[in-house]
């Protein structure tokens, strides 16, 4: 069976360290973490398209 996934935005954290300890406890719960970080084009549409597209290709 393989880990639930639970997504980051990185620039929701303040630093490094507060995001660091959140992803730790989202692993610690069995979880697989994919982490986002904001570019400069902060189009939240086109990224997940992206991930969707980039999943159905793994398959």
């Amino acid at each position: 069976m393989s880990n639930l996934v639970h997504y980051l935005w990185r620039n929701d954290y303040a630093s490094q360290e507060e995001y660091e300890k959140e992803k730790e406890r989202y692993r610690q719960y069995g979880f697989r973490i994919v982490t986002y970080q904001d570019g400069e084009k902060k189009n939240i549409h086109e990224a997940l398209k992206k991930v969707m597209q980039n999943h159905l290709e793994a398959d």
